[in-house]
Protein backbone atom coordinates (compact mmCIF):
# COMPACT_ATOMS: atom_id res chain seq x y z
CA UNK A 1 0.00 0.00 0.00
CA UNK A 2 0.63 3.52 -0.74
CA UNK A 3 1.65 6.01 2.40
CA UNK A 4 1.24 9.08 0.13
CA UNK A 5 -2.12 8.07 -1.66
CA UNK A 6 -3.49 5.36 0.53
CA UNK A 7 -4.24 3.03 -2.46
CA UNK A 8 -3.13 -0.35 -3.29
CA UNK A 9 -1.32 -0.63 -6.34
CA UNK A 10 -2.41 -3.02 -8.48
CA UNK A 11 -0.36 -5.39 -11.25
CA UNK A 12 -0.04 -4.30 -14.91
CA UNK A 13 -0.06 -7.81 -15.37
CA UNK A 14 -2.91 -9.20 -17.29
CA UNK A 15 -5.20 -11.14 -14.95
CA UNK A 16 -6.45 -14.71 -16.41
CA UNK A 17 -9.70 -15.85 -15.39
CA UNK A 18 -10.37 -20.02 -14.72
CA UNK A 19 -14.05 -19.38 -15.65
CA UNK A 20 -16.08 -21.89 -17.41
CA UNK A 21 -16.39 -20.67 -20.88
CA UNK A 22 -19.92 -21.21 -20.47
CA UNK A 23 -20.14 -18.97 -17.36
CA UNK A 24 -18.23 -15.85 -19.28
CA UNK A 25 -18.08 -12.91 -22.02
CA UNK A 26 -15.25 -13.13 -23.71
CA UNK A 27 -14.97 -9.16 -23.81
CA UNK A 28 -11.52 -8.48 -25.66
CA UNK A 29 -8.37 -10.47 -26.15
CA UNK A 30 -7.74 -11.01 -22.60
CA UNK A 31 -10.39 -9.50 -21.03
CA UNK A 32 -13.33 -11.36 -19.70
CA UNK A 33 -16.37 -11.01 -17.86
CA UNK A 34 -16.83 -13.46 -14.66
CA UNK A 35 -20.62 -14.11 -14.88
CA UNK A 36 -20.15 -17.01 -12.64
CA UNK A 37 -22.26 -15.93 -9.39
CA UNK A 38 -25.19 -14.96 -11.44
CA UNK A 39 -28.03 -17.37 -12.53
CA UNK A 40 -28.76 -18.74 -15.71
CA UNK A 41 -31.34 -16.74 -16.85
CA UNK A 42 -29.34 -13.60 -15.95
CA UNK A 43 -26.15 -14.92 -18.11
CA UNK A 44 -28.58 -15.35 -20.79
CA UNK A 45 -29.95 -12.09 -20.83
CA UNK A 46 -26.19 -10.38 -20.25
CA UNK A 47 -25.39 -12.48 -23.38
CA UNK A 48 -28.28 -11.27 -25.52
CA UNK A 49 -26.81 -8.01 -23.94
CA UNK A 50 -23.58 -8.71 -25.45
CA UNK A 51 -24.88 -9.76 -28.78
CA UNK A 52 -26.58 -6.59 -29.49
CA UNK A 53 -24.04 -4.43 -28.60
CA UNK A 54 -21.77 -6.56 -31.22
CA UNK A 55 -24.16 -6.21 -33.69
CA UNK A 56 -24.97 -2.17 -32.92
CA UNK A 57 -20.96 -1.82 -33.73
CA UNK A 58 -21.34 -3.47 -36.75
CA UNK A 59 -24.03 -1.56 -38.04
CA UNK A 60 -22.22 1.25 -37.09
CA UNK A 61 -18.65 0.18 -38.91
CA UNK A 62 -20.91 -0.57 -42.05
CA UNK A 63 -22.86 2.75 -41.86
CA UNK A 64 -19.53 4.60 -41.72
CA UNK A 65 -17.94 2.56 -44.63
CA UNK A 66 -20.44 3.60 -46.98
CA UNK A 67 -20.21 7.26 -45.59
CA UNK A 68 -16.37 7.06 -46.18
CA UNK A 69 -17.12 6.03 -49.92
CA UNK A 70 -19.77 7.96 -50.99
CA UNK A 71 -17.70 10.92 -49.70
CA UNK A 72 -14.80 9.74 -51.65
CA UNK A 73 -16.66 9.09 -54.53
CA UNK A 74 -18.28 12.54 -54.69
CA UNK A 75 -14.67 14.16 -53.69
CA UNK A 76 -13.37 11.77 -56.66
CA UNK A 77 -16.46 13.27 -58.99
CA UNK A 78 -15.73 17.04 -57.88
CA UNK A 79 -12.09 16.67 -58.72
CA UNK A 80 -13.00 15.03 -62.29
CA UNK A 81 -15.56 17.69 -63.13
CA UNK A 82 -13.07 20.76 -62.63
CA UNK A 83 -10.57 18.70 -64.24
CA UNK A 84 -12.74 18.35 -67.29
CA UNK A 85 -13.50 22.46 -66.73
CA UNK A 86 -10.46 23.31 -66.77
CA UNK A 87 -9.45 20.96 -69.91
CA UNK A 88 -12.30 23.21 -71.46
CA UNK A 89 -11.17 26.40 -70.52
CA UNK A 90 -13.26 26.69 -68.29
CA UNK A 91 -13.43 28.13 -64.42
CA UNK A 92 -15.50 26.05 -62.05
CA UNK A 93 -15.76 26.35 -58.01
CA UNK A 94 -17.33 23.38 -56.70
CA UNK A 95 -18.51 23.58 -53.10
CA UNK A 96 -19.93 21.07 -51.08
CA UNK A 97 -20.76 20.33 -47.28
CA UNK A 98 -22.49 17.50 -45.75
CA UNK A 99 -22.58 15.70 -42.12
CA UNK A 100 -22.74 11.58 -42.07
CA UNK A 101 -21.47 9.53 -39.63
CA UNK A 102 -17.89 10.62 -40.27
CA UNK A 103 -18.69 13.99 -39.23
CA UNK A 104 -19.01 17.12 -40.82
CA UNK A 105 -17.07 17.74 -44.26
CA UNK A 106 -17.11 20.83 -46.24
CA UNK A 107 -14.82 20.94 -49.40
CA UNK A 108 -14.14 23.48 -52.06
CA UNK A 109 -12.80 22.33 -55.33
CA UNK A 110 -12.03 24.02 -58.00
CA UNK A 111 -9.83 26.42 -60.65
CA UNK A 112 -10.61 29.76 -59.08
CA UNK A 113 -9.16 31.92 -56.93
CA UNK A 114 -12.16 31.08 -54.39
CA UNK A 115 -11.71 27.68 -54.62
CA UNK A 116 -7.84 27.96 -53.93
CA UNK A 117 -8.60 30.03 -50.45
CA UNK A 118 -10.73 27.08 -49.75
CA UNK A 119 -13.06 28.75 -47.72
CA UNK A 120 -16.54 28.24 -47.48
CA UNK A 121 -19.53 30.53 -47.74
CA UNK A 122 -21.98 28.79 -45.44
CA UNK A 123 -25.64 30.32 -44.89
CA UNK A 124 -24.50 30.12 -41.52
CA UNK A 125 -21.94 32.68 -41.85
CA UNK A 126 -23.86 34.50 -44.00
CA UNK A 127 -26.83 34.93 -41.31
CA UNK A 128 -24.67 35.91 -38.49
CA UNK A 129 -22.40 38.36 -40.56
CA UNK A 130 -25.99 40.12 -41.23
CA UNK A 131 -27.33 39.74 -37.70
CA UNK A 132 -23.82 41.04 -36.33
CA UNK A 133 -24.01 43.97 -38.87
CA UNK A 134 -27.63 44.71 -38.15
CA UNK A 135 -26.67 44.53 -34.20
CA UNK A 136 -23.99 47.53 -34.86
CA UNK A 137 -26.35 49.61 -36.53
CA UNK A 138 -29.10 49.25 -33.92
CA UNK A 139 -26.31 50.30 -31.40
CA UNK A 140 -25.74 53.28 -33.06
CA UNK A 141 -28.79 54.47 -33.48
CA UNK A 142 -29.24 53.84 -30.49
CA UNK A 143 -26.19 56.10 -29.43
CA UNK A 144 -26.59 58.71 -31.82
CA UNK A 145 -30.22 58.85 -30.49
CA UNK A 146 -29.12 59.77 -26.56
CA UNK A 147 -26.91 61.87 -27.95
CA UNK A 148 -29.17 64.55 -30.18
CA UNK A 149 -31.55 63.74 -27.05
CA UNK A 150 -29.19 65.53 -25.14
CA UNK A 151 -28.77 68.55 -27.10
CA UNK A 152 -31.53 70.83 -27.96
Amino acid sequence: MSEATGRELQSVEPVVANVPAERAINLAQNDVLDLSGLNDSQIAEIKRQHADGMVSVQVKAAEMKLDVTALDAALTSFTDQTAKASQAGAHATIQHSQTSSIGKTEVVIGNTDRAAAGKINSGSNTHLRTLLVVAVVAIAVVVLAGLFRGHP
